[in-house]
C-alpha cells in the first residue's frame, strides 16, 4: 500500500495542465474526456466495483485510501477511516444507481485535476502500450486516427478493440476511409460513433 500511495502522491503533485510528459497524451484524450463521465466522487461501475473519476477502479479500500480525498464542504483532507466509511457506503449501494445517490452517500471528493491525472496515467500505462502492440505504426498515424483509437480502446478495452479486425487492418494499410466504415460500436451513443467516424475520415484527408 505504501508503494501505491507513493506513486499516487507523485502523480498528483503536478496538475493536469502542468504534466510535461503528457502533452501528447492530453491531445489523444480529447475525445475520451468529451464522451466519458468524469466524477470526483465514488460510485459503483457496471461490474460492481467501486470507482471514481473516468472509470478509475478502486478494487479495495486500500486503493481508495491511496487517493487524496477531501471533504466537499470544507476542503479538508479526509482521514483513512473516513475514506473507508465512504467506500463501504458507496459499495453497499451497488451498480446502476442515480449519480445523486452516490454523491449523497459521502461528501469525500477528489481535488480538481486528479481525475484527469488518473485517466492520463492509465492511458500512458495501459492503453498506449497496448495500442502500439495492436497497431505497430500507431505513433505514425494521423492525430485524428490516434484520438479515435484511444477512445475506442479505453471504452472497449484492448481485447474488445482487437475484435474490430477490419478496422485494425484498414489502419495498418493507412486506409482510414475504410476504417471509418468499421468503427461502429454497439451500445455506444450514435453521436459518439459518428464522432469517431468523422475522426477517421479526417485522418484519411491528412497528407502523408
Amino acid at each position: 500500500m505504501a508503494r501505491t500511495a507513493s506513486r499516487t502522491a507523485s502523480l498528483i503533485q503536478t496538475s493536469f495542465g502542468d504534466r510535461v510528459a503528457t502533452n501528447d497524451t492530453r491531445s489523444l484524450c480529447a475525445e475520451l474526456l468529451r464522451w466519458e463521465s468524469c466524477r470526483p466522487h465514488m460510485y459503483v461501475d457496471g461490474r460492481g466495483f467501486v470507482a471514481t473519476g473516468v472509470d478509475h477502479a478502486l478494487p479495495t479500500v486500500d486503493a481508495a485510501i491511496a487517493l487524496p480525498w477531501r471533504h466537499r464542504a470544507t476542503g479538508l483532507s479526509a482521514t483513512p477511516a473516513e475514506i473507508q466509511r465512504a467506500f463501504v457506503r458507496v459499495r453497499a449501494l451497488g451498480p446502476r444507481q442515480k449519480t445523486l445517490s452516490y454523491r449523497l452517500a459521502s461528501d469525500v471528493v477528489l481535488p480538481a485535476g486528479v481525475a484527469g491525472d488518473l485517466a492520463i496515467a492509465r492511458i500512458e500505462r495501459d492503453v498506449l502500450p497496448g495500442l502500439r502492440r495492436l497497431c505497430p505504426d500507431f505513433d505514425r498515424y494521423p492525430l485524428p486516427a490516434r484520438r479515435a483509437l484511444v477512445d475506442m480502446a479505453f471504452d472497449l478495452g484492448l481485447a474488445g478493440l482487437a475484435r474490430f479486425r477490419k478496422l485494425i487492418t484498414a489502419c495498418a494499410q493507412r486506409d482510414f476511409a475504410t476504417a471509418a466504415n468499421h468503427c461502429h460500436r454497439r451500445g455506444s451513443r450514435e453521436t459518439r460513433n459518428a464522432a469517431m467516424r468523422i475522426l477517421f475520415l479526417e485522418a484519411a484527408n491528412v497528407r502523408a
